[in-house]
């Protein structure tokens, strides 16, 4: 049996087709949004790879788009990528304190402050 996680067919997978808003983006109707777009379809498929370069764009077209950098960091962390994690929740706090966005300054200091916590102890027996 398929888990909740994993569609079927493509069909299943809920929002607009990565082919579809890639043809927008070849059409050149390139920006933050777009690229954010992009990067969820292609998350959602589990094509990090793709998805944290659609991401990387997205920021450097707005470097104040906290939700881009947050979704940098869950990707990443989803990797293990800690450290790429650690950078992109940083930003995204920094970015969300500027900007006011209080639930996610909450939600970005839990993050980090997880993220920061010193390893327990190994214990080989």
């Amino acid at each position: 049996m398929n888990s909740p996680k994993t569609p079927t067919n493509a069909s299943a997978v809920p929002g607009p087709s990565p082919e579809a808003l890639e043809r927008m983006l070849a059409a050149g109707r390139d920006g933050a949004l777009l690229r954010m777009s992009l990067a969820l379809a292609y998350h959602r498929r589990e094509d990090a790879a793709t998805a944290l370069m659609h991401l990387e764009k997205a920021v450097a077209l707005d470097a104040d788009f906290t939700a881009a950098h947050r979704l940098q960091g869950l990707i990443a962390l989803g990797l293990g990528d800690n450290t790429k994690a650690e950078a992109a929740f940083a930003t995204a706090l920094e970015v969300a304190q500027r900007r006011g966005e209080l639930q996610l300054v909450k939600e970005l200091t839990v993050r980090l402050r997880r993220l920061r916590a010193p390893s327990p102890p190994r214990t080989d027996n």
